[in-house]
């Protein structure tokens, strides 16, 4: 017989993640109200989910790993690259996504950890896939922000972050710099 398994916890964790700003939008940018962590979590799904279809990769595993790759912070919160070690990072975030999986049975669990943790190691397409989309959304975040009024030199590290990210040659999916340029236009 099964255990039955509630899943109540993983819910409120993706509940507090609305609660969850984005750390460098506050303390680099100033942003009176910023996108949430569950924002950013939510705009690279509708972005993933389309491009993933474009390009004919595995949307549902895509959406997946969009979903899990940030909920760890409605545990640890969002840190700014550099406030902490990345290896202290890391062992907080995989507590805190082991304590969130924890209530959800065996099977989905460890489908979940395994779809986290390919998005960590960053080795596969869709991982590498998942990460440009990550930048990808920052940068047209720190766009929108900037329509808003905010300084552009305030956000100039947000592009330069993006466009570094985004321009690694040998990527055999879109040319998301170039999509960027379409959508301006």
């Amino acid at each position: 017989m099964r255990k039955r398994m509630n899943p109540s916890r993983f819910f409120q964790s993706v509940l507090r993640l609305k609660c969850v700003k984005r750390a460098g939008w506050v303390s680099k940018v100033r942003v009176n109200d910023p996108e949430s962590v569950a924002d950013h979590s939510y705009s690279m799904c509708a972005i993933s989910m389309v491009l993933s279809d474009m390009l004919g990769l595995d949307t549902e595993k895509v959406m997946k790993m969009v979903i899990l790759h940030d909920l760890a912070e409605s545990i640890t919160g969002d840190y700014i690259p550099g406030e902490i070690s990345k290896k202290h990072k890391l062992l907080q975030e995989k507590r805190a996504i082991n304590s969130i999986l924890y209530c959800l049975p065996v099977d989905i669990r460890s489908g979940y950890k395994t779809i986290w943790q390919e998005y960590i190691l960053n080795k596969t397409d869709i991982a590498h896939f998942v990460h440009k989309i990550d930048k990808f959304e920052m940068m047209l975040q720190a766009k929108q922000y900037v329509k808003q009024g905010y300084s552009y030199k305030l956000l100039v590290e947000f592009f330069n972050s993006s466009d570094k990210y985004l321009s690694i040659d040998g990527s055999k999916f879109l040319n998301l710099q170039e999509l960027l340029h379409t959508l301006e236009n």
